[in-house]
């Protein structure tokens, strides 16, 4: 009976020892995160990613209905809509792992490619909204037509992240960071102990976050030039054409300021997005461990990129059917737009008049041209 007893008691003790250890691990997890924060930072990620994604259905729905995509403009909006989506996508997979034990090798591989798709479609993000940028920045700046390097756009936003994602895939640095999977910042060495991996942090600044500031700067850079170019030709100068002054040029110009905003609004959400996830990683990096408060901003804001991304198509595609309707309504019947003749715009430039010549041919909207629909 002594026997049985003990045998007991030393069962008894030892399942004690394993729910406290087990109860333990999952508040804590050897880490400044525990299991339970983790989850719920992936509720949000994941909820947030459900509704950008369908934000960003509804909007490549109505460029197909419209038949917006016949235009340069609208399929360079619309790059930047589907790599939103296709990261919406990742984000909730990410969601879908929640249940899984990190330890399990089904995990460990899906957590692998998930870091892939990851770092990938954030690069593709940046690549698109430098290249819409750079669009806009020489057709407002210079009147330069860059349909012509569509394809540039298209391969070089696909192969260059293809590559770059690659990279960590090699070094094997991809793993869970944070509450999600990307290139770790964090070597776990046993006990509850953790050092900085200099590798994967180094790879993390050197393949996303230092490039994808650098863009943004520019593209801010590019966007400010941009609106003082457009404000400057709008209220500053008066157009003249053979020495006789045109006041409808200013309201082209007017118009054309108008339909820029929602197309500059890509660049700037992204950069104001991208300042919560930069702040979380060099916290990260610099203190050699994650924090609930900067994982969650980053969490909602990488998220809610595909949100915005998707409004502000929508937004920009209600504004120009409306200016459509109306300028239908005013004019009446007229002749395709495609037969209208490009003039020249002359604008004063440091006190000096100068004369640019707008391309033949663009499928930018008509109203991005000062000079379209005379």
């Amino acid at each position: 009976v002594e026997v049985r007893l003990t045998e007991f008691g030393n069962e008894f003790l030892l399942s004690l020892q394993m729910d406290v250890h087990s109860t333990w691990k999952y508040e804590n997890n050897c880490n400044a995160l525990s299991i339970r924060d983790k989850n719920k930072i992936l509720c949000v990620s994941g909820g947030v990613a459900i509704l950008s994604g369908l934000c960003c259905i509804l909007a490549l729905a109505a460029v197909t209905i419209k038949r917006l995509y016949k235009k340069v403009i609208y399929r360079l909006a619309m790059y930047q809509v589907t790599a939103a989506l296709l990261q919406s996508f990742v984000l909730v997979f990410d969601f879908v792992l929640i249940d899984y034990n990190e330890e399990e090798l089904y995990y460990q591989v899906s957590c692998k490619y998930t870091a892939v798709m990851a770092q990938f479609l954030l690069v593709m993000n940046v690549l698109f909204i430098s290249w819409l940028t750079f669009h806009l920045f020489a057709f407002v700046v210079f009147f330069k037509d860059l349909n012509r390097l569509e394809w540039l756009y298209i391969s070089s936003s696909v192969l260059i992240p293809l590559l770059i994602a690659c990279i960590p895939f090699i070094t094997d640095s991809y793993g869970v960071v944070g509450a999600w999977c990307y290139i770790t910042s964090l070597k776990d060495e046993g006990n509850c102990t953790t050092r900085p991996d200099v590798v994967g942090i180094t790879e993390q600044f050197t393949l996303y976050y230092g490039p994808a500031a650098f863009l943004f700067t520019v593209n801010m850079i590019a966007i400010f030039v941009m609106t003082v170019t457009m404000a400057c030709r709008t209220w500053t100068h008066k157009a003249y054409m053979d020495g006789e002054p045109h006041p409808e040029e200013s309201n082209q110009y007017a118009k054309a300021l108008k339909q820029i905003l929602p197309l500059v609004a890509y660049p700037i959400i992204h950069f104001v997005l991208f300042l919560a996830a930069f702040s979380n990683r060099i916290y990260t990096a610099k203190e050699g461990s994650a924090a609930f408060g900067f994982t969650v901003a980053h969490a909602a804001t990488q998220s809610l990129r595909g949100f915005f991304d998707g409004l502000s198509l929508i937004v920009h595609i209600a504004m120009s059917v409306k200016k459509g309707s109306l300028r239908s309504r005013s004019l009446g019947a007229k002749t395709d737009h495609n037969n209208a003749t490009y003039g020249s715009v002359t604008a004063y430039t440091s006190g000096a008049v100068t004369t640019f010549t707008l391309p033949n041919e663009t499928d930018v909207d008509d109203n991005l041209s000062p000079c379209i629909n005379k």
